[in-house]
């Protein structure tokens, strides 16, 4: 071993006692810690003194192998570490996980590389890890399961994916190793069990980092090539061997392509306890290669004994068959029929007369109903034909004229006799009633009515109305408050009256 030695608690009394450490370290003087441990001493006198006995006991660097428990993660990844004893904290921090190819897991089996130090204020031993790495196969292990869970959610093993296998293959494609032993179990098996199936070997490495691109690129192939190669069905297959010598078939490419082969797929790869996530992918698991080619390969034997069943099943059925047919035909001959055709003709008729009344009493209870439909609709045809409808309307047209012709004569009348009261109202009231009662009314150039002395200007005509002519005045001079001097003219002709019917009074000529 490298580094510092061992912990030895005795070194300890030395170097509570004033005696100098091996590593050089001295625990403080002043703490009075004696080798009776009776002289009070404070927490974190103590802390120092345990942090100077782990590092001076304790490797610089230690590795320590254990189970990943309790795994936190937010910056930094806490855990612990524990075997069936015992259990230590652990913690890798960011810039150490990211120099490590490996991130912890829950349940994974590590190597943690660190140093052990002691946390004063939270009073806690922990290792602090600078690398783990994965325990023999428990990183494949650990993938293996992921991908299996993965391609589970992704329904790649559900049942219903799953394609059945041909009974009577014509040709079954190997995808294996020409050199493996489980090439010659397939040869061996269908030249045992049928010779008839042809098989096509397909050579791909089962092993290493290219196993899993030409195992993969194999199954397309086959796949695009089926119909000119006339294949009917893919064996993939392998040995036995450990985790890593299995993996290429628990690859994801490999995977896919079973997956999408449109050919049924049989997988046997390694050991019956070997399971592979191409043989969970398959359309069928084989434990081994020989149970492979057992499943693709129709028995010689139990086809020839079922030949010879089916033989001996069609000879009974075709002399049962026989019989019956010469009963029946024996029976024929013998029956009256056969004597006297006349029986049978007679039979017929029989069945032709009854079938006849039938169909006679069947037709006229059919017109007796319908002919009673048609009396119904007929009755209801003669209240709404439209002659009777016409009339009725007629009816309801002349009563309605007569009594619009009433209401219209009295609302005639109405009117009449209120246009009337109006007349002589407006003839009471007219312009020409006015001026008979002596006024006038004086109209300037533009024929608008003089209201006001203002509305006036020197030299203006204007145009006196009475109720027997017009004068017509010239203005001289204007004055607020005073009538204006006017100076006669010719007299307009006198207008003749309209007549009553026309109008009351002069009517609108006095104003225009």
């Amino acid at each position: 071993m490298t580094g510092r030695l061992p912990f030895d608690p005795k070194r300890m009394k030395g170097a509570q006692s004033g005696q100098r450490a091996d590593d050089g370290g001295t625990p403080p003087s002043s703490s009075g810690f004696g080798a009776s441990g009776d002289h009070p001493i404070s927490v974190s006198e103590l802390a120092s003194s345990i942090d100077h006995a782990l590092r001076g006991g304790l490797p610089a660097r230690v590795t320590v192998e254990g189970e990943i428990s309790s795994l936190s993660h937010r910056t930094h990844y806490y855990f612990s570490l524990k075997d069936d004893k015992s259990v230590i904290g652990a913690v890798l921090f960011a810039s150490a996980a990211k120099r490590s190819a490996t991130k912890p897991e829950h349940g994974q089996r590590v190597i943690a590389r660190g140093r052990v130090e002691f946390y004063a204020p939270a009073g806690r031993v922990s290792l602090i890890v600078s690398s783990i790495t994965p325990i023999g196969e428990g990183a494949l292990e650990q993938r293996y399961r992921k991908l299996v869970e993965q391609l589970r959610e992704q329904g790649w093993f559900d049942q219903e994916s799953k394609k059945p296998l041909p009974t009577f293959p014509r040709r079954v494609a190997i995808v294996t190793s020409k050199d493996g032993a489980a090439v010659q179990d397939v040869i061996d098996t269908f030249a045992r069990r049928c010779p008839a199936v042809e098989l096509t070997i397909v050579d791909v490495r089962v092993q290493g980092d290219q196993a899993k691109g030409q195992v993969s690129h194999a199954i397309r192939s086959l796949n695009l090539n089926r119909n000119r190669l006339g294949i009917d069905a893919i064996i993939v297959t392998r040995g036995g061997g450990s985790l890593e010598d299995l993996w290429a078939f628990n690859e994801p490419e490999v995977a896919q392509a079973i997956f999408q082969s449109e050919l049924p797929v049989i997988a046997a790869i390694g050991h019956e306890s070997d399971t592979t996530i191409a043989e969970l992918v398959a359309d069928e698991r084989a434990a081994t290669p020989t149970q492979a080619a057992m499943r693709l390969s129709p028995d010689r034997n139990a086809l020839l004994e079922q030949l010879t069943s089916l033989q001996a099943r069609l000879r009974r059925g075709a002399g049962n068959r026989i019989r019956f047919e010469q009963q029946r035909l024996r029976q024929i001959q013998t029956s009256r029929s056969m004597g006297d055709p006349r029986e049978v003709l007679s039979v017929h008729r029989d069945r032709l007369e009854a079938l006849d009344g039938r169909a006679r009493s069947g037709v006229r209870h059919q017109i007796a109903a319908e002919r009673a439909i048609l009396d119904k609709l007929a009755i209801r045809l003669t209240r709404v034909q439209p002659a009777a409808v016409h009339a009725r309307r007629q009816e309801r047209v002349e009563q309605l004229a007569a009594r619009l012709c009433r209401v219209m004569s009295r609302a005639i009348a109405q009117r009449r006799e209120d246009l009337d009261h109006t007349a002589r109202e407006l003839h009471a009231i007219g312009p020409a009633q006015v001026l008979s009662r002596g006024y006038t009314l004086t109209l300037g150039d533009d024929g608008k009515a003089i209201r006001s002395t203002q509305d006036t200007k020197p030299g203006e005509v204007l145009e006196t109305v009475l109720s027997d002519g017009r004068i017509r005045s010239r203005v001289e001079e204007e004055g607020r408050g005073a009538d204006p001097r006017l100076t006669p003219t010719k007299p307009a002709p006198r207008r003749k009256k309209r007549s009553a019917d026309r109008g009351h009074g002069d009517g609108p000529g006095l104003f225009g």
